[in-house]
């Protein structure tokens, strides 16, 4: 929330970002132990001086429901509503019941089991929040600028001033920063203009009382920064060309009406509204009324044109040049973009594509975006960066570049790479805005009529990339993440997979040489086959042999047993594993469980009644935690009610079950899976022949199977399942020390091949 927006000043430092300063603050030091709350700027509670940890944004997302509501019920359908829109999650409920148990708990420790609440109440099927009076700061803010103005209207301006100054002390940045879901960014658009509007009102009394007799915040210096921030505001326009005028600058007041004039019609399509039009008139006769007024005279803000362009907006006037029109400096010309890959291979009808779409964004009528989405290690960002370079010539206006960090356990701030792009482009570190809002709206503005291309790299979700995409046709955007769900306006998604054999041999080649790597087809072919096609690992292992010239392909494929092969694909600080371990680290408890159990059952793909099985749950549980892996970029979509690993990932998922869960654990789950696969034989077997005896193996099983419709959708099961069986019993060969017989081998369907299907290091693709 931009409360100290305009001022011209630096924000204070803190020594603690948990502890505020200020006694009028929500998180003040209070030895007696009150609640307080803070929602303008990062939602956080204190009781007394000691922070209290609100937990997730989901969870301090409800929080701030309740707060604002002010003890009016919110029900539970209106919370799921508040964080997930149209799109709730399978267990939203229960979900919010235990973010309200686990508030309950942190706001009265001290209440016994079964006490009733004090503070967090049940009420008619919801909950509301009845904090102690003043205990929440948007109130106090909203009730000290209701009283700001009754003071303004019986004539006290000066206590009115010395009310709003106290009013705009009280933010601590943007309002439910950081918060997800509608509700949360319905209040903080609220919020923040409530807080422009008072700051609005602030210059407004300063300059009644007599301009730059007031304190430095209310100074021509602070009303031009104002104003820049917020260019299609007209009151303010309309209070800086006044301010100016008073100050004898009658040249620059009028630039600044020629200024916000063309801001307006080249945002708006249309012209300044009555009351600016007036003051212009006043302004452009010389001893004019508001050249004679005194203080207080002519206040702009009441007049027909009040209320129009009140809310934060793009521009990109500041202040005019005394005795001339406004004439825009010209802009920087960042060249962000990383180097190219100078070893890229293969991709190309990927890349022609995007290059395409890309080159077409002069001719459109909105900016062009794409995503990029799949596993980690997929090349993502090579392509993304090849396909830039490509098409640099398209953007003479600059390409920006950054790394959002999405995989990392601290994403960037959309809001502090706001002001890296904004820095780039020559906006000075005192003009940078406070608030996202306004940070947005200004570089929108700067690059609106150019033609400048952006690359968001390894981006964390929709939320953190929306406030970094143009406004304007002309621009471009390539986005680059492991999430499957950036729903961006109009983009374009592309899916990176693998890389197939040729091209795969050919990124070998590019980096180890074309002659070593053709002196060793064979050991070549299987070399990028047990990396799985995926880029990175490639990478890594012709690194490994580029710089062990004494080694033969032949070597370093001995050296990937599928034990070891983590370990090994791996030099100086890359790592196939360390590049998992981001994705699987961002996960919850529950899908990081599902993640690891999944693969216990190593099966080369795997239905929702599999994933069931596997995970001891229903089979709408189980694909709601696997459709949510898919999201991830952990695991692959194959087809209708078919998911698989990439063997690397199935490698890594299942080193991490051996260290997570115990053996008993792990064999329980195998147990499982082969109880499902031998249901279904069972069924299959009934299906084929419905009078014939199953054998002894496929009687009594432990869960029920896969449904199959009819006898030929058996024999197709049993077909395309054939290497499926082998892996489920030989998992749980390797977890009893019991003989189990193949279920197949003496089934009615017959036997289908005289032993196991050859291995492959690919035998998942």
């Amino acid at each position: 929330m931009a409360g100290r927006q305009g001022q011209g000043s630096e924000p204070a430092v803190h020594s603690d970002a948990n502890e505020p300063l200020g006694a009028d603050r929500a998180g003040s030091p209070d030895r007696a132990g009150r609640l307080r709350f803070q929602v303008l700027g990062p939602v956080r509670a204190w009781r007394g001086d000691r922070p209290l940890p609100l937990g997730p944004p989901q969870q301090r997302a409800v929080l701030a429901m309740l707060l604002l509501h002010a003890g009016r019920p919110v029900s539970v359908p209106q919370l799921v509503d508040a964080l997930w829109d149209e799109r709730p999650p399978p267990r939203a409920v229960g979900t919010v019941r235990t973010y309200i148990s686990r508030l309950r708990g942190l706001l009265e420790p001290e209440r016994a089991p079964r006490q009733h609440a004090q503070l967090l109440l049940s009420s008619g099927g919801g909950y509301a929040l009845r904090p102690p009076g003043e205990a929440l700061d948007a109130a106090r803010f909203e009730e000290r600028l209701a009283t700001a103005r009754r003071l303004r209207r019986a004539g006290d301006t000066a206590g009115a001033y010395e009310q709003l100054r106290g009013v705009l002390a009280l933010p601590e940045g943007v309002a439910l920063a950081g918060l997800p879901g509608p509700y949360a960014q319905r209040q903080r658009d609220r919020l923040t203009e409530l807080c422009v509007t008072a700051q609005e009102e602030l210059f407004d009394c300063g300059l009644e009382l007599g301009g730059q007799a007031g304190p430095p915040g209310d100074s021509i210096a602070g009303l031009r920064a104002f104003a820049a921030e917020h260019p299609l505001r007209e009151r303010i326009q309309a209070l800086l060309m006044l301010a100016l005028h008073r100050a004898g600058r009658r040249a620059e007041a009028l630039g600044v009406y020629a200024a916000t004039r063309r801001t307006l019609d080249a945002e708006l399509g249309t012209g300044p509204g009555a009351e600016l039009r007036a003051l212009y008139g006043e302004l452009r006769e010389e001893g004019g009324s508001y050249g004679r007024a005194g203080p207080g005279t002519g206040r702009p803000g009441t007049g027909p044109g009040a209320g129009r362009g009140t809310g934060p907006g793009p521009g990109r006037a500041s202040g005019p040049t005394p005795n001339a029109p406004q004439i825009a400096p010209p802009l920087p010309v960042p060249a962000q973009l990383p180097p190219d890959i100078a070893d890229f291979t293969g991709r190309t009808a990927a890349v022609a594509d995007l290059a395409s779409a890309l080159r077409g964004a002069a001719g459109g009528r909105a900016p062009v975006v794409a995503t990029l989405s799949g596993l980690g290690g997929v090349g993502k960002t090579a392509l993304a960066l090849h396909v830039a370079h490509s098409v640099r010539a398209c953007f003479p206006d600059g390409q920006l570049y950054v790394d959002l960090q999405g995989t990392g356990r601290a994403p960037a701030d959309s809001g502090a790479v706001l002001t890296h792009f904004l820095r780039a482009l020559g906006v000075a570190a005192s003009a940078v805005p406070d608030g996202l809002e306004q940070k947005s709206a200004l570089y929108r503005s700067l690059i609106a009529d150019r033609r400048v291309l952006v690359l968001l790299d390894n981006a964390r979700d929709s939320a953190q990339v929306r406030p970094l995409l143009p406004g304007a046709p002309g621009c471009a955007v390539l986005v680059t993440g492991r999430t499957r769900t950036l729903a961006l306006p109009g983009a374009g998604r592309v899916d990176v997979e693998v890389l197939d054999e040729a091209e795969a041999l050919a990124l070998l080649g590019a980096i180890v040489g074309a002659e070593r790597a053709a002196a060793e087809p064979e050991a070549a072919r299987e070399l990028v086959a047990v990396c799985g096609g995926l880029p990175l690992a490639v990478r890594i292992a012709a690194a490994r042999l580029a710089s062990r010239p004494g080694w033969t392909l032949a070597d370093l494929v001995a050296r990937l047993s599928e034990r070891r092969r983590l370990d090994e694909l791996r030099v100086g600080d890359l790592g196939v594993e360390a590049t998992f371990r981001a994705g699987y680290e961002a996960l919850g408890p529950g899908l990081a469980h599902a993640f690891r159990a999944l693969a216990l059952g190593s099966l080369p793909t795997f239905c929702r009644a599999a994933a069931a099985a596997l995970l001891d749950t229903t089979d709408d549980a189980a694909e709601a935690a696997v459709e949510a892996l898919v999201d991830a970029g952990l695991v692959e979509a194959h087809g209708e009610d078919r998911y698989r690993y990439h063997d690397l990932v199935g490698l890594f998922a299942r080193r991490l079950g051996e260290r997570h869960e115990s053996p008993a654990e792990r064999a329980a789950a195998q147990h499982r899976c082969f109880d499902h696969v031998r249901a279904t034989v069972l069924t299959a077997a009934r299906l084929i022949r419905p009078h014939g005896a199953p054998p002894d193996l496929l009687r009594r099983p432990g869960r029920p199977g896969r449904a199959l419709a009819d006898a030929d959708a058996a024999r197709e099961w049993l077909h395309t399942a054939h290497p499926r069986l082998y892996a489920a019993v030989e998992r749980v060969l390797d977890a009893t020390p019991a003989c189990w017989a193949p279920p197949w081998t003496s089934s009615p369907h017959g036997r289908m091949r005289s032993g196991p299907p050859r291995a492959t290091a690919r035998s998942n693709r």
